[in-house]
């Protein structure tokens, strides 16, 4: 379908209209595509009776990893999606941008019947081909600046600013936070959140204590390596997300610090491996189910989201407190 695209001078979405038939294009247009098919002897073979259905109840989902709590954010979006009828086909980007198009342009092809997507950042190439799909769209804790593309999120700021307060509420000043990966929108929210909040109350994160991990347990792990590098220790890590925090718990437990008397941890997410070490892990949860349920809506019912001008949904987060953080006042 791209050689028919490139040859025919038009978007893959134009083709995948043309041979669906679903939504019109222009005359001119759709005679260069007949053209390029011709000459190409291109047979499309994607999607049989999809082609000529008017659905094939079918989801696509682009997430960024497989890692919590996207494994469970999966499981929540079949769920809600079986019990309205439709299937859900994923595709893992591994956060990497050429990929992620590959995905988007995939499902273009499928005529899949919505897709909810959580982009690597903002400013994703994939999105002009989707647009033109006319595909309906979601982004999952992530906004889109373009109207025609419907959201739901955490609120992320909110998280950091909570993570940061209950530290300072427990008398802790030396704060240290390790963030995702720098591209991904939320890591800078989530750390303007906290970084702010801590400012209010008279408190500098240093520079040197604000490290960048991947959202992995590993990175978790060797960056608790690099806190005990450090001249000094900070008492209080806030990590953005739970795997990362369980993996600073690893790393200082198996060099002889103590937590939460030496070190106080909080994670993000709330999944449900932080009631599972010890000690139990202190958290901001992110009220996932309901986060999934609103979604699977959202892109069904995308009309008449968009006719309420109901763009935007953003929940709360919730701070859980349980034992990793020491009180020193």
């Amino acid at each position: 379908m791209k050689d028919v695209a490139e040859l025919a001078g038009v978007s893959v979405s134009t083709v995948s209209r043309v041979l669906s038939g679903r939504i019109p294009v222009e005359k001119t247009t759709a005679e260069r595509v007949q053209d390029a098919i011709a000459s190409l002897n291109f047979r499309p073979n994607l999607l049989a009776s999809g082609l000529r259905s008017k659905s094939g109840k079918l989801i696509g989902l682009v997430i960024p990893g497989l890692y919590e709590p996207f494994a469970s954010i999966v499981g929540h979006l079949e769920r809600y999606a079986t019990r309205r009828g439709f299937s859900l086909l994923v595709g893992n980007s591994r956060a990497l941008p050429h990929v992620e198009e590959r995905f988007v342009n995939n499902l273009i092809q499928r005529h899949v019947d919505g897709i909810i997507f959580t982009p690597v950042s903002g400013e994703t190439s994939a999105m002009g081909d989707l647009l033109d799909s006319d595909i309906p769209v979601v982004w999952f804790d992530r906004v889109c600046e373009d109207r025609r593309v419907l959201s739901v999120k955490l609120d992320n700021e909110k998280a950091g600013t909570m993570a940061a307060r209950h530290f300072l509420e427990m008398g802790h000043r030396e704060l240290a936070v390790v963030t995702g990966p720098e591209p991904v929108e939320l890591v800078h929210s989530r750390l303007r959140g906290f970084v702010g909040e801590a400012r209010s109350q008279g408190v500098e994160v240093r520079h040197t204590r604000i490290m960048e991990g991947d959202f992995s347990f590993e990175s978790g792990v060797r960056l608790a390596q690099q806190f005990l590098s450090m001249p000094e220790l900070p008492t209080a890590v806030w990590a953005q997300n739970d795997l990362m925090a369980i993996g600073l718990l690893k790393g200082f437990s198996a060099a002889g610090v103590d937590v939460p008397g030496s070190v106080s941890i909080i994670g993000m997410d709330g999944i449900p491996l932080t009631m599972m070490v010890h000690p139990e892990l202190t958290t901001i949860r992110q009220p996932i189910q309901e986060m999934c349920k609103t979604v699977v809506s959202k892109v069904l019912e995308y009309r008449r989201y968009l006719e309420n001008n109901q763009l935007n949904t953003v929940f709360e987060p919730e701070l859980v407190v349980r034992g990793s953080v020491r009180s020193l006042i």
